[in-house]
């Protein structure tokens, strides 16, 4: 793979500005995670409550609550942002729901933040970013997809369980993400990313066991098999990161969207939403980056102000690609932004 270093554009900030919007806190990363891990707890007892009252309907409506919200525990918000270390002050507490969250949603933590290392250091970039791979949204944005995110997510669960259970029997060329092995044979992280996978599945499999001879068949499926159920929030917040724009530019205002959305879906987001700030300066934590945002916003494309503006956005792009399959959308600039860095 090409090895040379991409000479990003980073919209400019003063040093005291960017020592202030990247600080952690510990309390701030407890509110965020903690919460997180708070209702995460909630949905599993309601639902467990409800199954030996045998209350069903009301059960399968909080075990569908209960995946919906999975999937922000899981590489779409929080294993995402705890991968960057910049949630706590301190390393311990970021580490264990780092690992605890990737655990509960199937992802190694090993994998994960290695690949997305590569993500911001080559974001969009044809043959050389594996994680975001630019294609036609039709291929994305389909009514086989919707039904599937909404019930079960099959592609998900067979891209997670199977890696892993190749992992597990040490097969270290499997990848989540990509054609080819993240790690060569000789590295040592590929030991390491064999030995979370063993220990998830081994984990898992005791688990459904025990919940098995306890009875409560309702704890396999939140526990073990929640993730692949009611994927849509997770599915549709990923779609407004990077789809439609454009690929191999060094300029992160040309290849991701930043969107504007209500306080509930930023919670659940870990406000992500500021895709393109993120990207931009990656040491800034996921609570700073609303301020963040409006210090950079002279030289920021125009952010769209809702999610389902987004989303609309993105059909938009689904459209315009129908007509013309090499359209790719162009953000709009503000008179004082500097002009998108093309090469």
């Amino acid at each position: 793979m090409d090895a040379t270093p991409i000479n990003w554009y980073r919209s400019p900030i003063s040093r005291d500005d960017l020592r202030r919007f990247t600080e952690k806190s510990d309390l701030k990363g407890w509110l965020q995670a903690g919460s997180f891990l708070l209702i995460f707890l909630c949905t599993t007892a309601g639902a467990v409550i409800l199954f030996e009252l045998r209350l069903w309907i009301p059960m399968v409506v909080v075990c569908y609550v209960h995946s919906a919200f999975l999937q922000m525990i899981g590489m779409s918000a929080a294993v995402h942002e705890l991968s960057h270390g910049t949630v706590f002050r301190r390393k311990g507490p970021n580490e264990f729901f780092y690992h605890l969250f990737c655990f509960l949603t199937w992802n190694s933590p090993v994998h994960f933040r290695n690949s997305h290392m590569l993500h911001h250091q080559l974001t969009v970039y044809r043959g050389r970013d594996k994680e975001v791979i630019q294609g036609p949204v039709k291929d994305k944005m389909n009514l086989g997809n919707y039904l599937s995110w909404i019930t079960f997510d099959y592609q998900w669960f067979w891209t997670l369980v199977s890696i892993n259970i190749r992992h597990a029997l040490g097969d270290g060329d499997a990848d989540f993400f990509s054609w080819d092995p993240l790690f060569q044979r000789d590295d040592p992280r590929r030991r390491q990313m064999i030995r979370w996978a063993r220990f998830a599945v081994l984990s898992y499999l005791v688990l459904t066991v025990g919940f098995a001879l306890l009875h409560l068949w309702v704890l396999i499926y939140l526990i073990v098999f929640g993730n692949f159920f009611a994927s849509i929030l997770g599915r549709l917040t990923g779609a407004i990161q990077h789809t439609g724009l454009a690929e191999s530019t060094p300029d992160w205002r040309a290849v991701c969207h930043t969107v504007i959305v209500n306080p509930i879906v930023g919670y659940l987001y870990w406000h992500m939403n500021y895709h393109t700030e993120h990207h931009m300066y990656a040491a800034v934590p996921c609570f700073n980056l609303p301020g963040f945002s409006k210090a950079l916003a002279a030289d920021m494309p125009v952010p769209t102000r809702s999610f389902s503006a987004g989303l609309r956005r993105v059909l938009e792009i689904k459209r315009a690609q129908k007509t013309d399959p090499t359209y790719l959308f162009e953000p709009v600039m503000p008179p004082t932004a500097a002009p998108i860095r093309r090469r």
